[in-house]
């Protein structure tokens, strides 16, 4: 069966740094059709500088609207069956794209294909060989009811939807089909650092997802990275994208509205502790409320609102008295 597939990398005031990005797409044992770059917007010379040393790669230049914008209008332009995603700062193992590509023969039913990666965190220096392994969180995939499993993957259904409510267990670089990208909306572009959780959230409420054990490439953390210097605007992302697939949850989906109601919860109370820090009173208790009201079961967030709650009923009586 042949594949036709469009490897498409936005990018943002990288410069010369892509280079290695680049070189690693290009040097694939099974390579893609065709390689697009979707500059978004730099305010440095990235565009030129991609275009004038690697000629031939697709560019396409576009208004800074961020990355998911950026990822949809490579889609738009792609010419592909499969659309094949990767990071800027990310780097292809030689074999990437055969791996998927192996993938899809096996499970002719996937939407979309997944493999595991090399972590590497450059800012603190943490290393995993194999994420999916190593990291207890990421093991919750192994643990992921199957349709079908072979010696070192597998096809999931929609129990992995539920597996990804909790917290994203899936990376880049992945293959979509184009007539699902499609089909889902593709990238939200009102979602920010957590896009690819939202749009893997998206598939797998719908499609079934094969996973490969291979290591197909490294996955590297930078300190610029925006999901490690704007975490406070992640958190509202995260529930913005947990609201979105509550409300897509029919009532008798029980499970499913619990958990996102328990990430709704975590996610207020932590906000209501980070005001709790700061001394903001107000904005705390209205969190720990949400938190509540999500989830009425953290014994910490009742016990909060409850020291500000008596306090007010004493106040409160004290002012009808002096009324009278």
């Amino acid at each position: 069966m042949l594949v036709n597939i469009s490897l498409i990398i936005a990018t943002y005031n990288r410069g010369s740094a892509i280079a290695p990005t680049l070189t690693s797409a290009l040097q694939q044992s099974v390579p893609v059709d065709e390689l697009i770059v979707v500059d978004d917007g730099s305010t440095d010379d990235t565009a030129n500088w991609v275009r004038e040393n690697f000629p031939s790669i697709k560019l396409i230049t576009k208004k800074n609207g961020g990355t998911s914008s950026a990822r949809n209008a490579g889609a738009r332009s792609a010419g592909g069956d499969w659309l094949m995603f990767l990071d800027h700062d990310d780097l292809l193992l030689p074999s990437a794209v055969e791996c998927l590509v192996g993938l899809s023969q096996q499970y002719l039913e996937a939407a979309s294909l997944h493999a595991d990666h090399i972590y590497d965190n450059v800012a603190s220096g943490v290393r995993h060989e194999n994420h999916h392994y190593t990291l207890p969180a990421f093991r919750r995939l192994l643990d992921t009811e199957a349709v079908n499993q072979m010696s070192n993957s597998r096809l999931y259904g929609y129990p992995l939807y539920r597996s990804l409510l909790r917290g994203n267990l899936l990376q880049q670089p992945y293959m979509v089909r184009r007539s699902v990208f499609e089909a889902i909306g593709g990238y939200s572009e009102d979602v920010r650092y957590c896009e690819d959780w939202d749009l893997y959230l998206r598939i797998a409420q719908q499609y079934q997802v094969a996973v490969a054990d291979d290591v197909i490439s490294r996955h590297v953390i930078e300190g610029e990275n925006l999901h490690l210097t704007a975490a406070e605007k992640q958190e509202l992302m995260y529930e913005r994208v947990l609201r979105r697939r509550w409300r897509s949850h029919r009532w008798l989906q029980v499970t499913e509205n619990r958990i996102a109601r328990q990430k709704l919860a975590a996610i207020y109370k932590t906000q209501g502790d980070r005001a709790w820090r700061e001394g903001t009173g107000s904005v705390a208790w209205r969190k720990y409320l949400g938190s509540a009201l999500n989830w009425p079961f953290d014994h910490v967030v009742l016990a909060r609102l409850l020291w500000w709650a008596v306090p007010a009923i004493g106040d409160l009586r004290r002012a009808d008295v002096e009324s009278v």
